[in-house]
């Protein structure tokens, strides 16, 4: 939760509130133009996160989350003294691209599915927390920061806090695998105490091939939902706040629509923990596609206050599904043993989706002066993702009955 907090919260909560004054500072107000250096970053990610899948399934997690960490202050420090727009690339493309991959979710969320099995969706939510947490703190508390001391003083602030707090919990307290303490995964006292629910689910164990993944029609529907959940999560969180102070809302009043909107996003992550336990993840995923659309359409009409916060709730709620419903995807879909592996494969067939999204909306907002066609645009992706849970697994709870009663007959 802490990673998540300091981690992917500071850099995804944030960087919308930094746009307005990096695009007239580094690119002639071109919001566009800062855009690209984003998804620069979603390219230098796809590029390492096969290999490092492929490492973190066989290695230790821990010595890669240390790495990111030194990465993603150096990165915070450097683009807190950033004067041109190329500097700008090359420090959010490589060093965001670089840490923030070694320091996210892949790295962090391998660890927890070496730890849970049964309650596998509860656990991943509850971890993915921090980040939802860091999203009601941050956006008031940044644009507070940069209206008083400016942008720079905030990636100073954002390296110093990443490094100090991050760096001794990761040392001391993180633990790869549970046989690293003598335990076993969901825990001694638990695996004793339910026997009969200890079902043997033999594609959890499998090791795939990257090649082997390509060929998997779960693989591709996984790589279309949430690559969909991705680029428009990428695209909201940079350009959401700048499409509020357009509809003529002051800046706290957008700040404080931002942290509704996580607010809702870190709640909802234990209802989605829970749904995806019991009720597999096809339901979940519609479940948060479904709210996600409806919201982006109401964001386009949001002219009072009042519709933009239950616009920001109703997108928070659909998108606290986005990261714990892949983690439990990929490793239901495809199973625990290759889950690293699968998700840095993934960042690949992600990585289209993730490449066009914000500069799209960047693009639509230069021609148009609005956001609202980019908006709509994002709500039909929506609706397109949600063909892909036809073509994954049920998982949880629901699945292990089903294979129980299957070995019984």
């Amino acid at each position: 939760m802490l990673l998540g907090f300091l981690g992917t919260g500071f850099y995804s909560y944030s960087r919308g509130v930094f746009l307005p004054a990096l695009a007239e500072t580094l690119a002639d107000g071109s919001r566009m133009a800062i855009s690209i250096g984003f998804s620069v970053a979603a390219i230098v990610a796809a590029i390492i996160s096969p290999p490092l899948g492929r490492f973190l399934d066989n290695h230790s997690p821990k010595l890669v989350i240390l790495i990111g960490i030194f990465v993603v202050t150096a990165s915070y420090l450097a683009l807190g003294s950033v004067q041109t727009l190329w500097q700008f690339y090359l420090i959010v493309g490589v060093g965001f691209g670089v840490g923030m991959t070694c320091m996210g979710g892949m790295a962090w969320h391998r660890s927890v599915i070496f730890w849970f099995d049964h309650w596998r969706g509860r656990a991943i939510a509850f971890a993915v927390m921090g980040a939802s947490l860091s999203g009601i703190m941050m956006p008031p508390l940044v644009t507070w920061i940069v209206d008083t001391y400016g942008w720079r003083t905030g990636y100073y602030t954002f390296a110093i806090s990443t490094a100090v707090s991050l760096l001794p919990v990761v040392w001391f307290l993180m633990k790869d695998r549970p046989e690293d303490i003598g335990e076993v995964r969901d825990g001694h006292k638990y695996v004793e105490s339910h026997q009969a629910e200890q079902v043997e689910i033999k594609d959890d164990s499998r090791e795939w091939s990257w090649q082997g993944l390509l060929r998997s029609p779960a693989f591709w529907s996984i790589g279309v939902i949430f690559g969909s959940m991705v680029c428009v999560f990428a695209a909201v969180m940079l350009h959401l706040f700048g499409h509020l102070l357009d509809l003529g809302f002051s800046t706290q009043q957008a700040a404080l629509v931002l942290s509704v909107t996580a607010f809702f996003a870190a709640f909802g992550k234990p209802v989605v923990g829970w749904l995806s336990d019991f009720w597999g993840a096809r339901v979940s995923i519609w479940l948060a596609l479904s709210c996600q659309g409806a919201a982006l359409l109401a964001f386009t009409q949001a002219d009072t206050y009042a519709l933009a916060l239950a616009a920001g709730g109703l997108y928070g709620f659909g998108y606290s599904g986005m990261s714990p419903l892949r983690t439990f995807a990929v490793s239901t879909s495809i199973g625990s043993r290759s889950f690293a592996l699968a998700t840095g494969v993934l960042r690949w067939v992600e990585l289209p989706f993730v490449l066009v999204a914000s500069p799209l909306a960047g693009f639509i907002y230069d021609a148009t002066g609005t956001y609202n066609g980019a908006f709509v645009v994002l709500a039909g992706l929506m609706a397109f993702a949600c063909i892909g849970p036809l073509f994954i697994k049920v998982g949880g709870a629901r699945e292990r009955r089903m294979v129980a009663a299957t070995q019984e007959s």
